[in-house]
């Protein structure tokens, strides 16, 4: 099973930190929410459940895959599936999303065609795929020197409709923000702020687009 490295699994509190942090506002969720359809959606690198069990409603079950173990947070009451984005478990067109925040998709220096592939393979022909991701430009991304910011242009040249989301990463203490930042960027912010605008990318196809895109 292929899993990249990931702190959450052995730093929960500062994973439950980042999570209530990034997208302070929610503007996020109530996307994702408006993108997905009913029926059943898959979460791929679920983490902790975090954004699963806020996006299962009424008619919509969100299934939480998750490939490391120490993610998986069984207090949530989620279907949770360990498995990795590259072989799912699903059969061909059986699901009518999938989606990722923050999780596989990465862009820069990575390839993510054959996860494209597996969630193109699980969709319905109507089906729907949401990647969220950085998009760089904004005060916490020049937090540091390296990039790790999605490349727009990657999803946009592969049938991807690309959308940004002007949010914030805020913090509820200054303690909480100097945990997370020396853990991220080696080092406190300096400017001893909570609160620093970001800017999400969502990377939105059907299964026809983005099985295009794979041709």
């Amino acid at each position: 099973m292929a899993i990249l490295p990931f702190y959450g699994a052995t730093h929960p509190d500062l994973f439950a930190i980042e999570r209530s942090a990034m997208d302070r506002p929610g503007k996020v969720i109530d996307r994702l929410d408006d993108l997905l359809p009913h029926g059943l959606v898959a979460d791929i690198g679920a983490g902790d459940g975090f954004t699963a069990a806020r996006l299962t409603v009424a008619d919509r079950t969100v299934l939480a895959v998750e490939p490391a173990a120490g993610m998986i947070d069984r207090s949530r009451d989620l279907p949770w599936i360990r498995a990795d984005a590259e072989t799912l478990p699903f059969s061909d067109e059986s699901l009518d999303a999938v989606y990722a925040t923050w999780a596989y998709f990465f862009s820069r220096g990575f390839d993510p065609s054959q996860g494209i592939a597996e969630a193109v393979r699980t969709l319905r022909p109507d089906g729907r795929i949401v990647i969220v991701d950085n998009a760089g430009g904004d005060e916490f991304c020049a937090l540091t020197s390296h990039d790790i910011s999605a490349d727009l242009s990657y999803w946009s040249t592969r049938g991807f409709t690309v959308e940004v989301i002007e949010t914030v990463f805020e913090f509820e203490t200054l303690e909480e923000a100097d945990r997370l930042l020396e853990f991220y960027f080696g080092a406190p912010d300096p400017s001893r702020r909570t609160r620093f605008s970001y800017r999400v990318m969502l990377a939105v196809a059907d299964r026809k687009t983005a099985n295009g895109s794979l041709i």
